[in-house]
């Protein structure tokens, strides 16, 4: 995956989350062989054998909410240990091998071997333990798959990955905005202000630039990546302290300064919304916390009581998340199409929708559906509606924006990330190491396979640089189109 960051923000690719159990690996005989097994590669059966996976007649509707699957790995040679490199490059072979259903043509098999012997030369005994000196070498070998949704999380991902999914607080003070480094300006312009968080509640908003932290100017020098980290490491190192920040920002073009009290603060990006003249704005930054539907059902309440005409669905910058989750989000636009059928590589395959303020779930190899939220007080969005993505809308943000454009959605701004026509599971390796693994292909539920990319039907660029200076294009497009 050439030029892709492989950084926090793929954590939320995700149409599917849940960690898997990994298998209890035996020790090694001293003087033992450090051969890593080949690992037979599956293909997709004319019909599902139910019997290999019997524990999918018993899933509960939260278990199917973030297919908790196991992962059943062939035992190791008694001379392999898990938290070894041959148990790490073992256990992501066997998952890649048995699990993987993208649509990439890469020989899996000559991946792994190449790696292997990657592995040999870089490190010689395979009966290592794992460091950390493994990683960049695990995440180019994963990143040789080619897919988008298909790589390797460390140690500090996959961490980060459970406390998104499970909206812990975070272990230290926190603003709760993202931000961005404008190429050729000194500041940091904020992309994504939190609800409920220490920076909305200071009166920050998107598009805001912090020019200094503290007094400190977050000037841009002569090197643009190396003086993008250090302004970031300055804005977070004042939040680390809980003392109340003091921040010069822009506003457009009027500064402005705001104090804002750093606190520990949910993990979860949570949806907010606003009114705008007669068009109501709502921002989701992510899919990947469990109540996420329920709220836009709420907001999209707040909207028809605010007597709001039209609503943008701002979905730019939002990696993905659960598939529930999106479901129940399509379900206040458009409930006779939200949901998706997803292909499996064994043909059990299930299909996500929504029924009666219900998200539920088939699945070929049990019978009847099964609940999987229940949306109090369910919304229904009638009016105009437009959707905003940029080229960092992934996965189940894809999804949704599909969904409704084929409702008669208009969608606005940049073309997507292009994972939307396939979902993954995030599975646990050796070493307290994870691989999100695409494992699924997905389809409308109309049973066409759903695109990757979204193509806009108005492509306006989000530009950064126009951001921070008070102009957010692809937001003005949206309101400024006729009711």
């Amino acid at each position: 995956m050439p030029g892709v960051n492989r950084a926090a923000p793929r954590l939320l690719l995700l149409s599917l989350s849940l960690l898997s159990a990994c298998s209890t690996l035996p020790t090694p005989a001293p003087g033992a062989s450090d051969d890593v097994p080949t690992v037979p590669r599956s293909t997709r059966p004319v019909s599902p054998d139910c019997a290999v996976r019997s524990l999918a007649s018993q899933l509960s509707g939260d278990d199917l909410a973030r297919l908790r699957f196991e992962t059943f790995r062939p035992a190791l040679h008694a001379q392999v240990y898990a938290n070894t490199l041959a148990g790490l490059l073992l256990a992501t072979r066997t998952d890649l091998n048995t699990q993987y259903y993208g649509f990439s043509s890469v020989d899996l098999q000559t991946l792994h071997e190449t790696w292997e012997a990657r592995f040999r030369a870089e490190f010689g005994d395979l009966k290592q333990p794992i460091t950390a000196q493994a990683d960049p070498l695990m995440d180019e070998y994963v990143a040789g798959v080619n897919d988008e949704h298909t790589y390797y999380l460390d140690p500090a991902l996959l961490q980060a990955f459970e406390d998104q999914s499970n909206a812990v607080p975070t272990s230290g003070p926190r603003y709760g905005f993202r931000l961005a480094a404008v190429p050729g300006e000194d500041g940091a312009v904020l992309t994504d202000v939190s609800a409920d968080s220490p920076a909305e509640e200071a009166g920050l908003q998107r598009g805001d630039t912090i020019l200094s932290v503290n007094g400190a100017a977050l000037n841009r020098g002569t090197d643009d990546d190396t003086a993008a980290a250090a302004r970031y490491s300055a804005v977070l190192a004042a939040a680390a302290t809980g003392q109340p920040v003091t921040l010069a920002i822009r506003r457009g073009e009027t500064r402005l300064s705001v104090t804002v009290t750093p606190r520990p603060i949910s993990s979860a990006s949570l949806p907010s919304g606003h009114l705008d003249g007669a068009t109501y704005v709502l921002r989701l930054p992510s899919f990947a916390t469990e109540g996420t539907a329920q709220r836009v059902h709420q907001l999209v309440h707040a909207a028809q009581a605010a007597g709001a005409q039209r609503l943008v669905l701002d979905l730019r910058g939002n990696r993905g998340g659960l598939v529930s989750e999106a479901t129940g989000v399509s379900a206040a636009f458009a409930p006779q199409a939200a949901g998706q059928t997803l292909e499996f590589l064994d043909a059990q395959d299930y299909s996500f929708f929504y029924q009666g303020g219900q998200v539920r779930a088939s699945g070929v190899c049990f019978s009847g559906d099964r609940t999987l939220a229940s949306i109090q007080n369910p919304a229904l969005w009638r009016g105009p509606l437009e959707v905003l993505v940029n080229k960092d809308s992934a996965s189940a943000s894809e999804v949704v924006a599909q969904t409704l454009q084929q409702a008669g959605a208009r969608a606005l701004g940049e073309a997507t990330v292009g994972v939307g026509n396939t979902a993954t599971n995030i599975l646990s390796l050796p070493g307290n190491r994870g691989l999100s693994v695409t494992v699924a292909r997905s389809k409308a539920l109309s049973g066409q396979y759903l695109s990757a990319k979204v193509a806009p039907t108005v492509m306006v660029s989000d530009d950064l640089k126009a951001l921070a200076h008070g102009y957010d294009l692809p937001l003005e497009a949206a309101l400024a189109a006729a009711p």
